[in-house]
């Protein structure tokens, strides 16, 4: 980390000139500061110019002057990729609200916030000359230059409680979209940041991957724990050696899986399908066997006539044992003014309930877990209701 650095400073800590002459040369390079304030609500809720072209010594002397005793840098991925916005706030102390004073810069410094990234060697590329801004440096891993299949563009995000690595397909960025069309997005903090990029470095973390079967899904939850493993795949992992007859089971027409958010060490996937509502299924990345392996049962990806109560409830007796190996116990809530039933349910309750009430729905898993299970959200004329199961 360069001298005086860090994304956040405290007063005390360092000197508040030299940390702004440290972002400026980081992220900034030519050109000063402009500050905004004067906000006023409801009449100027985005307040108005007070300062522009300051330098490192000026913009401190305007934070002192106010009373600021600790500041962050906040970055977005601008309307531009080539754009990023770079702000200097205070740290929110109090109930949320705008800054009373931040500085503006236009981008421009050593450290490149935002980039195409076109294949493994290209986004450890960006990620490697993120270093500067972090506690440890990030280390270079390589990677192959093999072309991903959608070409991506990296963006870094900083937050006062977090930092995040966002990863979004290239051509969304090029048509300036205001949300861009995002692949996978990191979670982290400045302190871990560093070693949570290794997470990224497979071309199956960053990439969606077309499936038909759970032998092909399989292959992708093994490419993932090779990933997230420092060892590889454990001897007798469940996602290799499928027999045929396993391998078979259907996951659902041109269902396509994706890690959709890797969040403090904790990662969702997800699994679109076809005239079905998506699957998701999410915990810790060093233990995707205990929250994964239920993905290797065709229960969790079929669906269910709540018409035919009889099947649903065999249905509902199939996905306990895929998740849970036994039964579980099921709730309902959400729904204003709705009627839920009260307390807990066992499969064949849920069941004859969902009959009475949802006799036209097919039912689905929508969320899985190591230790919870949730089917897709059911719509009612108020709202939505939530179907969920935990281990009896």
């Amino acid at each position: 980390m360069g001298g005086g650095g860090g994304l956040v400073w405290r007063d005390g800590e360092q000197p508040l000139d030299a940390w702004i002459d440290w972002v400026h040369s980081c992220l900034v390079g030519d050109g000063g500061f402009r500050v905004i304030g004067d906000v006023q609500w409801p009449d100027q809720p985005y307040g108005r110019e007070l300062h522009s072209g300051l330098d490192a010594a000026g913009l401190a002397h305007v934070f002192r002057d106010a009373g600021v005793d600790a500041l962050y840098v906040s970055t977005t991925r601008g309307i531009e990729l080539s754009s990023p916005t770079v702000e200097i706030m205070p740290v929110p102390v109090g109930p949320p609200g705008p800054p009373l004073l931040r500085a503006q810069a236009e981008p421009g410094g050593s450290v490149r916030l935002g980039a195409p990234v076109r294949s493994c060697a290209e986004l450890d590329a960006w990620l490697t000359q993120l270093s500067p801004l972090l506690p440890q440096p990030v280390p270079a891993r390589g990677g192959s230059d093999a072309p991903f299949t959608r070409p991506l563009a990296g963006g870094l995000l900083s937050r006062p409680d977090g930092i995040r690595v966002c990863l979004d397909t290239l051509e969304s960025r090029l048509r300036r979209l205001g949300n861009p069309t995002s692949v996978i997005t990191l979670v982290s903090t400045v302190e871990h940041l560093a070693g949570d990029t290794s997470l990224l470095r497979d071309p199956r973390v960053v990439e969606e991957t077309a499936v038909r079967n759970v032998h092909e899904l399989a292959e992708v939850l093994a490419a993932l724990e090779q990933a997230w493993s420092p060892g590889g795949v454990p001897e007798g992992s469940p996602f290799t050696g499928l027999g045929i007859w396993t391998g078979s089971g259907v996951v659902g027409s041109g269902s396509r899986v994706r890690v959709m958010r890797i969040e403090y060490g904790s990662a969702r996937l997800s699994i679109a399908r076809r005239r079905v509502p998506e699957l998701q299924a999410e915990g810790a990345v060093g233990e995707l066997v205990h929250w994964a392996r239920p993905l290797l049962d065709p229960a969790v990806h079929a669906t269910a006539y709540a018409g035919r109560q009889r099947a649903l409830v065999k249905w509902l007796e199939r996905l306990e044992r895929a998740v849970f190996g036994s039964p579980a116990r099921w709730s309902v809530s959400g729904g204003r003014g709705e009627e839920v039933p009260p307390g807990e349910l066992d499969a064949s309750g849920l069941g004859r309930w969902l009959h009475s009430r949802f006799p036209r729905h097919r039912v689905s898993a929508g969320l899985v877990t190591g230790d919870m299970l949730q089917l897709n959200d059911l719509l009612t004329g108020t709202g939505r209701l939530t179907v969920t199961a935990h281990r009896a």
